[in-house]
């Protein structure tokens, strides 16, 4: 009986233990955070640097690393750095990608926080759009319009890609949960398809600027869930002849966080039934074989809006009212949107880990009640069991919390010339949040780009 005793405490103790290397900490981002929302983008850079030097990021959270150093680059205006370190995130992602295709077994045998982050899909898309406004900002056309034609290419990619891995998680999966991977009904970002246009309308290609433009303007029609707010001026009212401009984009707010979601799952005989205070999966689900009368417990990862405290963005050009900007890319819309796909891999994913792990946790709670003979002893250990079990089900909060949530934009025709720009981020009482001041701003003929951020 000691024997059995000491080897219960053991697996008890393994299994509590290893509860801390499968949660998400997220306490990581506050000083980055405050620094963003204070506007020290200096401070923002030098946190995200000595984290990696003394080793705060994991190996296996390397994709946030570059995440989080590109944007941190992008905001203080490094945008060579910037490029570098978003061109090592994208690696990262298609090769963890691929790599996760393979490894089906150990994606559905570990807690999702044990393995590589491999990115969200509007995560990568965002990469592609930051580096597009980086090259923007050196001048460099050609590459920024590589950069924003990925865009395209990659969404289609992913449908694949999660057919492929779905198919890979079925192979080796026990409990024989049918699902299907849900396409990702997202084929043309605005965000980056007016980036298109403005580059070929600098670069004096009428046609292929219309295209874009319209492709642009498709995006209202084809997905009013994502554009579910008016279309902006510039959009609306761009012409594709026009020669020198002055085109803004600001940005508020933070990107949507990841909350978890506590699910259960209720056997009956031949079925199981999933319920979450979402009501993402109410359809009872064929299980042959499993009994009546079993309770298991998982967690899955829900995106949420965090919102912004801006009202409005004005213009001011040598102290005069130039305008106002108006929201181009709801960040978190685009997330939500793209997020569901993978979404319902990672619910069933876990429910499958779920239902195995907890009959096996059941048997061996019956094992260990018939060898101690001690049925109190028996019962407790079984319940300590269990619920350590449960510990095990985390939900991957892991995810790039250094975007901004909200960009807007405005564009204003303008002559050559010299001039004192202000963009000013006003909250909801009128009141003056943050001003960015951009003396002496040389205006060139053709394509002139400002970017602005109150990241609250």
């Amino acid at each position: 009986m000691i024997k059995i005793r000491f080897a219960a405490i053991i697996l008890l103790s393994s299994l509590l233990m290893g509860c801390s290397s499968i949660m998400t900490n997220t306490e990581f981002y506050d000083p980055v955070i405050d620094y963003l929302r204070s506007g020290d983008y200096e401070s923002s850079v030098k946190y995200i640097e000595t984290a990696e030097k003394e080793g705060e990021y994991a190996d296996k959270d390397r994709v946030l690393l570059f995440l989080d150093k590109g944007i941190v680059y992008h905001y203080a205006g490094m945008y060579e750095k910037s490029n570098e370190a978003f061109h090592e995130a994208e690696y990262l992602i298609d090769s963890l990608y691929t790599k996760s295709i393979s490894k089906g077994a150990a994606s559905l045998l570990l807690n999702d926080n044990a393995l590589d982050y491999s990115g969200e899909v509007y995560e990568d898309l965002y990469v592609n759009i930051f580096k597009a406004l980086n090259y923007l900002q050196l001048g460099n056309f050609d590459d920024a319009y590589v950069e924003v034609h990925r865009i395209s290419d990659k969404l289609k990619e992913f449908n694949v890609y999660y057919k492929e891995a779905v198919a890979e998680i079925q192979k080796y999966d026990e409990t024989k949960i049918e699902f299907e991977a849900e396409e990702i009904d997202f084929y043309n970002d605005a965000f980056s398809d007016y980036i298109s246009h403005l580059i070929y309308r600098a670069d004096g290609e009428k046609d292929n600027s219309r295209i874009s433009l319209e492709k642009a303007r498709e995006a209202w029609a084809n997905y009013p869930e994502v554009y579910d707010y008016e279309m902006p001026a510039p959009l609306e009212e761009a012409e594709t002849d026009r020669v020198t401009t002055l085109n803004i984009f600001a940005f508020s707010g933070n990107a949507p966080v990841k909350v978890p979601v506590g699910a259960r799952i209720t056997t009956f005989d031949g079925w199981i039934m999933i319920s979450d205070p979402t009501d993402f999966h109410v359809t009872p689900i064929p299980f042959p074989g499993i009994k009546n009368g079993w309770n298991f417990k998982f967690e899955f990862p829900e995106l949420r809006e965090l919102g912004t405290a801006i009202d409005n963005i004005e213009v001011y050009i040598n102290g005069n009212n130039a305008g106002n900007l108006e929201l181009l890319e709801n960040i978190s819309n685009v997330a939500d949107k793209t997020f569901q796909t993978r979404k319902s891999m990672i619910f069933f994913k876990t429910a499958m880990r779920a239902v195995a792990k907890g009959i096996s946790a059941g048997m061996a709670g019956e094992e260990i009640k018939k060898n101690t003979k001690d049925k109190a002893l028996g019962d407790a250990l079984a319940f300590l069991f269990n619920a350590a079990v449960d510990m095990t089900e985390h939900a991957d909060l892991r995810t790039w919390r250094t975007i901004p949530g909200y960009s807007f934009t405005a564009e204003i025709p303008i002559d050559e010339g010299i001039y004192n720009i202000e963009i000013r981020f006003v909250g909801v009482k009128g009141q003056i949040l943050k001003t960015a001041k951009f003396e002496k701003f040389q205006i060139k003929n053709g394509l002139n780009v400002l970017e602005a951020f109150y990241l609250d």
